[in-house]
């Protein structure tokens, strides 16, 4: 599949007028790091080399990895079937060079500009059958994630956590099963085959189908000089997103304020003296599982990572990084 991007992404770099882009060699090591490919690309009688990695399908929630590969080589060159228009856009704020198999790319170097946006593009081809990923079986997959000895647990044990049916932990087992995420050791005995790309492929698939259909609504405060960090939230209540993030790492200085609860909406707002507003900062946000921990008045850094992905606000990105390296690679 990989040898298959690349080709079809150097065709069209070659339908480029003065380009001409060849492979030098695939899978190579550099800096203790294997890279997809190594490519040459030559315009107006010069050469320049790039390292390749390639990817099926390249969305915001990708770019945290890749501005940190950024640091390990230069220049790092980008390919994939289909890229979103909000991940090109980052990736060409961030000088990071990038082709996709429809055409459009973003190259940049000491020798080379080429900057193609068309219409067309390969998202169709990104259409899957697995069930996994939406809605309900993101709510399972999380919990397998932060509590990871779950996944060997009764199905409907499971499905009290994660707030689904039987059926769902089923179908989700199933799933996971076929796209090789999990192995069957023995008899209804399960463990995690590539936990890291089940995580990834999440955070992809809670920003795309889980979090926008969750029951959310903006407030203000009631007072305007109200300050957040004195507030302390109602039970089953937690900062999430950015505001989290920033108690976390002391690395960001949040400009909006979300919650995840529990509770009633309205309850919320009386115990945290707010008013609805849709301009408002505040954004409280519903839980998406049962099993409510009061010890950290905070989501799981994973969740935080994965809000902090949702908009592409590079800051917000070097954050989730942060996060990443620091809160939840040890995990996966």
């Amino acid at each position: 599949m990989e040898r298959k991007i690349l080709e079809l992404a150097i065709e069209k770099i070659n339908e480029v007028e003065g380009v001409v882009c060849t492979i030098l060699k695939e899978d190579v090591k550099k800096n203790g790091v294997n890279w997809d490919a190594e490519i040459i690309i030559n315009h107006d009688n010069l050469n320049e080399r790039f390292f390749v990695e390639i990817k099926k399908k390249i969305l915001p929630t990708d770019l945290p990895i890749i501005l940190e590969q950024t640091k390990k080589i230069k220049p790092l060159i980008i390919i994939g079937e289909y890229i979103t228009p909000q991940a090109k856009e980052i990736l060409k704020v961030n000088k990071i060079p990038y082709v996709d198999t429809a055409g459009n790319m973003f190259l940049k170097s000491k020798s080379i500009y080429v900057y193609i946006q068309t219409n067309k593009t390969n998202r169709e081809k990104l259409k899957t059958n697995t069930k996994a990923f939406n809605k309900a079986g993101l709510k399972v997959i999380y919990q397998f994630l932060i509590n990871p000895e779950l996944i060997n647990k009764p199905y409907r044990y499971i499905g009290e956590k994660a707030d689904v049916t039987i059926a769902t932990v089923g179908v989700v087992l199933k799933d996971l099963l076929k796209e090789k995420y999990i192995i069957q050791e023995r008899k209804k005995e399960y463990s995690f085959n590539n936990k890291e790309k089940l995580f990834e492929e999440w955070v992809k698939g809670y920003n795309r189908n889980l979090r926008p259909k969750l029951r959310k609504k903006k407030y203000r405060w009631l007072k305007k000089s109200k300050n957040w960090k004195k507030i302390k939230l109602p039970n089953e209540t937690y900062w999430g997103g950015a505001i989290a993030a920033e108690k976390l790492t002391e690395y960001l200085i949040a400009d909006k304020i979300e919650i995840y609860t529990g509770l009633q909406f309205e309850e919320v707002m009386r115990s945290l003296r707010i008013l609805p507003d849709e301009e408002g900062e505040i954004t409280v946000t519903e839980l998406f599982w049962t099993d409510h921990k009061d010890m950290a008045k905070y989501v799981d850094p994973m969740l935080i990572y994965a809000d902090l992905l949702d908009g592409g606000n590079t800051r917000y990105l070097e954050t989730a990084n942060l996060i990443y390296k620091e809160h939840v690679q040890n995990k996966l």
